[in-house]
């Protein structure tokens, strides 16, 4: 009867050691409430996180945009949040060195501070390291890490970059 379920726990288990590894980056503007547009700062602000994740990592695979909006019509507020994803994903399009697949998210909220206080009218934006520049993180091959010379640089956890709460660069895991 153990046998039943020590198996199957083996086999979950390994198969969530083969996952492959991913990172992405993040940021995140912040609109005001009814505005779909980015204004100039928002811009220089992309402008200058893409510069600090072109260093850190030279390619990407993907993109993810997820934007909300908040309005006490539903509907209004969807159509918002859209817009402002076509916005951002327009102005990463001249910023980013290549063309990106993205995959987009709009949301709609009633109120325009979440029960913790964030802002709903926003657009955060991840980047997905390309394969090639997560086969140098060693964390991404366990047996790379017991062999400092395996790697062809240390592995960088990106921190927060600007400390205002409506940008961070962070490198996170992520499992596809």
């Amino acid at each position: 009867m153990q046998a039943r379920f020590v198996i199957p726990m083996f086999l979950i288990l390994a198969a969530g050691q083969a996952t492959a590894c991913s990172h992405i980056v993040q940021t995140q503007v912040s609109f005001e409430v009814g505005s779909a547009e980015l204004d100039r700062s928002q811009i220089v602000k992309l402008s200058q996180w893409l510069n600090r994740s072109y260093a850190s990592f030279s390619t990407y695979k993907s993109m993810s945009i997820e934007t909300g909006a908040s309005g006490r019509i539903p509907g209004k507020a969807k159509a918002l949040a859209e817009r402002r994803a076509i916005h951002t994903r327009r102005a990463l399009g001249i910023l980013l060195r290549t063309d990106l697949p993205a995959e987009v998210h709009s949301l709609a909220y009633r109120f325009p501070k979440s029960r913790s206080g964030e802002n709903n009218d926003f657009a955060s934006i991840q980047l997905y390291i390309s394969p090639e520049e997560l086969d140098k993180l060693p964390k991404c091959h366990p047996a790379a890490a017991s062999k400092p010379e395996a790697s062809s640089r240390p592995p960088q956890e990106l921190t927060r970059a600007d400390r205002s709460p409506t940008s961070s660069m962070t490198s996170l895991p992520h499992r596809p």
